[in-house]
């Protein structure tokens, strides 16, 4: 039995784009199913998808992140050095998984930015059939264990449809999270297509939850007479923000981080070159703009920003722990000798805390952020469940080194990251190094090269396209040319870049990526960088050499038509249409929710918008004794939430702020036991210029105020993103502290009713 939350019983291949054609191989256009290879020949696929891991943070690329078990794998077999991905997670999935580029796929950015154009809209078409799916029918057994948030954000919730969810993409068996991440100690997870409602144990963290479920899904095929092979997508919400981990792994780094972003910079650089994984001679390009230098910060400063690096190192590091878990399952199986692995990051180091870090990544995005001394106020928690944490950007710009920037842009830091790859049986080479040019969807058609299985001709009775990544299988062999391989594209939010043959050419359009705002204009000029000679790109040669940067841009501009990478849009433009879907949406309801009884994981897309918006909600309850303590709704949870309790059978209005502040609004007197008619209405005036605003609450049973008052607080305008919304139930965080996990509400509920209309 595994021993997490909600248990059953019982990113290299790197595209070597090099242009040596006996190694780049161009994956085969959909053909019949030929005889089968037998199945026991046939090795096992585990991929390890990190997410927000930079080039330069783990060990065996010269990190000061412990990482033993990637070393492992590592020293089994190969590290790709010059294998890149799209600049943010859901296009890099969803290129990962389809062997497609990020925009045929319409996943030119992130899912929950989304735009309605071809290439942006976040709806993979169903002529893209997985990788999963093409080993599905060649008789693999298929999982996928963590991150999936790679669909539209009305596609989330338990009714469905279920067409891009794990089920409909290919894999037998999902458990995790529908979300860009979620919180590690009480998580909201999905098990197939079915909300996972049981309470966590003392001492639960996801990492260790995803590990038991992929152990026990690779031991559930012993029920069968003839094991098959399996195809494993482990995918961690570390070491995305929330920065979580057990308090002896916070306290593993203490103090591992006070040299500051500067000096482990150049103690990077330096374990990379002799490592091997950047070439002599590489220099570091400066700082980004308003990045201080360490020594130039305060005291609380450098405190504050080197414990928020011990966090991410400490998560980093714990996940590394529960895939060794994973690694000795099945070497105890005797099947670790002929299974793939391939460990990777979805992209660059995350930049997204800005300056001063999130105490809440919930803040991303929004106009106000927590300063220098809210975070201090939650120094000795960071880390743990009362934060929700991502760490400076300063650490980004460090743990992409030698990279310039992070992600979401399209320089090297943005696109470039580690890929370790090991197959004992099949890879002779251990510990040896790779240099030719990869990309993500080259994977997909690897890995079918590997095993031997061509492209499906049909996926659900629908004819599939070519996959357009290209099989480096001939790359276990021998290393390829760092000056070959094909041009490739890449784009996000208007940072554009292509790489060829060695070569970079780069916009520089939004780098403070964690501010929506951006110029409306796409104008920024070409610049070019010889990354062979300058990975840093410290130096631009586009005066010296304009003939190559425009024959750069033909090749950028063919490969955007093709793509769709167009029109050009900011990720505010991406916003202003999600509102305005959401506008629609409200109108579309007639200003009406209602449910007739419980629900719940109703995810922010779908649920009622009442952290947006004044709001009357009524409700028949029914109680069949006194003092009864549970959720008539709540929406988010003790790190940015709002909900209505029955406290002792008194109702509460309850808010909480992203920084863990509280507002209650209680009744004057209890609900009677029978039937009661309960009401709430919240009237709220627009923001101040500090994001707070003047709210009004009262609240009424069978036609008497029982509560009304008037208060000024700084509610989140959107809660963290993997927070839902329920009726008589709360699942994940609770609004009211210390209320049991997703227990519901003791009473019977109905004729639940939210009216925004005016």
């Amino acid at each position: 039995m595994s021993l997490g939350r909600g248990i059953s019983v019982a990113a290299m291949m790197v595209a070597l784009a090099g242009g040596v054609p006996a190694l780049a191989q161009k994956s085969p256009a959909p053909s019949p199913t030929s005889a089968p290879v037998p199945q026991q020949q046939r090795p096992n696929v585990l991929i390890w998808m990190m997410d927000d891991v930079g080039f330069g943070q783990i060990s065996c690329f010269g990190g000061l992140v412990e990482t033993p078990n990637i070393d492992r794998v590592a020293r089994t077999g190969l590290r790709y050095e010059n294998y890149h991905t799209a600049p943010i997670c859901s296009a890099s999935r969803a290129s990962f998984l389809t062997g497609r580029m990020p925009h045929s796929v319409n996943m030119g950015g992130h899912a929950a930015a989304s735009f309605p154009v071809d290439g942006y809209n976040a709806r993979i078409p169903a002529s893209a059939g997985t990788i999963a799916e093409n080993l599905h029918q060649a008789g693999y057994e298929t999982f996928a264990v963590g991150k999936w948030d790679h669909l539209p954000g009305t596609e989330m919730s338990a009714a469905g449809p279920f067409t891009r969810w794990p089920a409909g993409q290919g894999f037998d068996r999902f458990y995790g999270f529908l979300a860009a991440d979620t919180d590690n100690f009480t998580p909201t997870l999905m098990r197939d297509t079915s909300p996972v409602s049981q309470p966590v144990p003392a001492g639960y963290h996801l990492s260790a939850d995803l590990a038991d479920e992929a152990i026990e899904m690779i031991r559930s095929r012993d029920s069968t007479q003839a094991s098959r092979p399996f195809f494993m997508y482990w995918a961690t919400g570390a070491a995305h923000a929330p920065h979580h981990a057990p308090q002896a792994w916070l306290d593993k780094y203490r103090g591992k981080f006070d040299i500051g972003w500067d000096k482990a910079r150049e103690r990077i650089l330096s374990q990379e070159i002799a490592q091997g994984v950047v070439p002599r001679g590489t220099l570091l390009p400066g700082r980004p703009a308003g990045l201080p230098a360490w020594d130039s910060l305060t005291p609380d400063q450098q405190k504050m920003y080197a414990r928020q690096m011990e966090a991410f190192a400490a998560s980093l590091s714990y996940a590394d722990a529960q895939f060794g878990r994973i690694l000795d399952a099945l070497a105890a199986r005797g099947e670790l000798e002929n299974t793939l692995v391939m460990v990777t990051s979805d992209n660059g180091a995350s930049a997204e805390g800005g300056l001063n870090g999130l105490l809440s990544e919930g803040y991303l995005g929004k106009q106000f952020k927590p300063t220098l001394a809210d975070n201090l106020s939650l120094y000795d928690e960071w880390g743990g469940p009362k934060t929700y944490p991502h760490y400076s950007y300063g650490w980004a710009v460090a743990g992409d080194t030698p990279y310039r920037y992070y992600k979401q842009t399209t320089h090297e830091g943005g696109i470039r990251v580690p890929l370790v790859v090991s197959w004992p049986k099949g890879i002779a080479a251990q510990g040896e190094l790779r240099n030719q040019f990869v990309h993500v969807a080259d994977l997909a058609p690897t890995i079918l090269d590997v095993v031997g299985v061509p492209l499906a001709q049909t996926v659900n009775n629908v004819r599939q396209s070519p996959m357009e990544g290209e099989s480096v299988k001939a790359s276990f062999a021998a290393t390829g040319d760092v000056r070959g391989g094909r041009p490739q594209y890449f784009e996000m939010y208007g940072n554009k870049s292509l790489v060829w043959q060695g070569w970079s050419i780069n916009t520089t359009h939004r780098l403070n990526i964690w501010e929506t705002i951006a110029p409306p204009t796409f104008t920024e000029p070409w610049e070019l960088y010889d990354l062979v000679k300058d990975p840093g790109q410290t130096t631009n040669l586009a005066t010296k050499y304009p003939q190559k940067v425009a024959d750069m841009v033909k090749q950028f501009d063919k490969q955007a038509a093709r793509y769709h990478v167009a029109p050009q849009h900011n990720f505010s433009d991406a916003m202003v249409n999600i509102a305005q879907q959401l506008d629609a949406g409200i109108a579309a309801r007639g200003y009406r929710w209602r449910y007739d009884g419980r629900v719940s994981h109703v995810p922010l897309w779908l649920a009622p918008p009442i952290n947006l918006r004044p709001f009357r909600m009524s409700a028949s309850v029914t109680l069949t004794k006194p003092g009864v303590t549970g959720p008539i709704f709540a929406y988010g949870g003790q790190l940015g939430g709002m909900g209505l309790y029955l406290e002792g059978g008194k109702p509460v209005f309850i808010i909480t702020s992203l920084k863990g502040d509280v507002i209650r609004i209680p009744a004057s007197q209890a609900l009677p036991t029978g039937a009661s008619d309960l009401a709430l209405k919240v009237d709220r005036r627009p923001f101040d210029a500090a994001g707070a605003a003047d709210y009004h609450v009262t609240i009424s049973a069978s036609g008497k105020v029982l509560a009304d008052r008037s208060l000024h607080m700084a509610v989140p305008p959107t809660f963290v993103l993997p927070e839902t919304f329920g009726v008589g139930m709360d699942q994940g965080s609770p609004v009211l502290a210390g209320y049991p996990v997703e227990k519901p509400l003791d009473g019977a509920i109905s004729n639940v009713v939210f009216d925004f209309s005016r």
